[in-house]
């Protein structure tokens, strides 16, 4: 009961201030499989065997300190995750897939991580099938009252039965009609300037059936009712023929029943038009996009300065973070000579501004690679030591030690310790 009724405690403490003095939003970066939780469960009880035994003084203002520290790593932690920083060999790698002429070919990647390219040219677009029937005087009609029937075939075949009475008119047979033959086409009325109206048929796919074949036909040869009404609506002949996409792909050609095509499983190709030929063909390719990195780079600056400013706000009453925001302020002072080509720039407070012009022509320069560089050894600098704050933010806690472990000997962990204030694992927190 006594260790229930003190966990509780705890809990309460931390919610309190993560809640009332700290601004906590949701992350899907908060969340960890069961590997993540080992590494930082043994990273905690690892540090807790070496600790020193420490008194403090003030208890609730720690209370706070340690808490808001300890969210700010997460929150920049968190922030420097959506850039794709966790993992060194994927952040700032940015890519983009461009077509050389987005009239004929449009062009979009699906997780490209790799600069190529192919050409390609567009020698047809896939089209349906479409009918288009006469144009009938919407209010006459020169069938005969009765039941009719015709038959459509698309992927299955369906007999169409309607029956014409003493009052209907062209117009209002072609709106039944329409109405029916909605079973995977397309079916509308159209008008002409003279206001007579036809049948639009169009099949709701693109291209040729897998034997070759249209997609539908209309007949009447072997129906159950009365024929005649597919000729008299005009309905029976393919006004255009479906056809399939002809194109080349690295001269090599290739067709395809759709406009919209997946290659090598990471390029969403949509052929637009026509065009592109053996000598001039239309380029396909992955290239860095500048304005994601740029923006990338912006949100870093900020997450960094944010970071920054959460720790200097406690210079006056926990001096020994002034370790810390040194510790800040060593790390992008080391890189400034390559930062401030690309329009970073540090001030006395260590907080980074962004020029974004200067950074714009930097991104497409040819030392792109080296600032990128720089700025990836930089996060990880960072990201290091928000993560040693994550885990103990009583490193910077003003303390009275009152022992040393001894460093000639092996220690077991303590698990008060953990369950205290290193790493602060609290139910519902981690």
């Amino acid at each position: 009961m006594a260790y229930h009724y003190n966990n509780t405690i705890l809990s309460n403490v931390y919610n309190y201030y993560q809640t009332d003095l700290s601004v906590r939003s949701s992350s899907r970066y908060d969340a960890h499989n069961r590997s993540d939780l080992k590494k930082v469960y043994k990273s905690i009880v690892n540090m807790s065997k070496d600790s020193p035994v420490f008194l403090l003084k003030d208890v609730k203002a720690v209370e706070e300190y340690t808490i808001h520290m300890k969210e700010s790593a997460i929150r920049f932690r968190n922030s420097i995750a959506s850039l794709g920083g966790l993992d060194e060999s994927t952040m700032f790698e940015q890519r983009t897939v461009y077509s050389s002429d987005p009239d004929v070919i449009e062009a979009e990647g699906i997780n490209v991580s790799e600069d190529e390219s192919f050409s390609m040219t567009v020698e047809a677009l896939a089209t349906s099938q479409e009918t288009i029937g006469s144009f009938l005087p919407e209010m006459e009609l020169s069938l005969p009252p009765g039941s009719y029937s015709f038959d459509v075939s698309t992927n299955s075949n369906y007999e169409l039965q309607f029956n014409i009475g003493e009052n209907d008119t062209n117009r209002s047979i072609q709106d039944r009609l329409a109405r029916l033959i909605n079973l995977g086409l397309n079916a509308s009325l159209i008008s002409n300037q003279s206001g007579k109206a036809a049948l639009a048929i169009r099949s709701s796919t693109t291209g040729t059936t897998t034997d070759g074949q249209q997609p539908f036909s209309i007949t009447d040869e072997n129906t159950s009712q009365q024929k005649g009404i597919i000729d008299y609506l005009g309905i029976r002949d393919t006004s255009s023929l479906a056809q399939n996409a002809r194109y080349t792909v690295n001269n090599e050609a290739f067709e395809s029943p759709s406009n919209h095509l997946l290659l090598d499983g990471k390029y969403s190709i949509r052929l637009k038009g026509v065009g592109g030929t053996e000598d001039s063909p239309v380029i396909v390719g992955v290239k860095p996009d500048y304005e994601s990195l740029k923006d990338n780079i912006i949100s870093l600056a900020g997450s960094y300065n944010n970071f920054l400013q959460a720790a200097s706000k406690y210079l006056d009453q926990h001096p020994r973070t002034n370790l810390l925001v040194g510790t800040l302020k060593e790390m992008s002072a080391g890189y400034a000579p390559i930062f401030s080509n690309a329009g970073i720039t540090q001030d006395g407070s260590g907080t980074l501004s962004v020029n974004e012009d200067q950074l714009s022509v930097a991104l497409g320069s040819s030392k792109a690679e080296e600032t990128l560089d720089s700025l990836k050894n930089f996060t990880q600098a960072t990201l290091r030591k928000a993560t040693q704050i994550q885990l103990n933010p009583m490193d910077y806690v003003d303390k009275r030690i009152v022992a040393y472990r001894n460093p000639h000997i092996s220690h077991y962990a303590n698990p008060y310790v953990t369950s205290a204030y290193s790493g602060m694992l609290f139910n519902g927190y981690m």
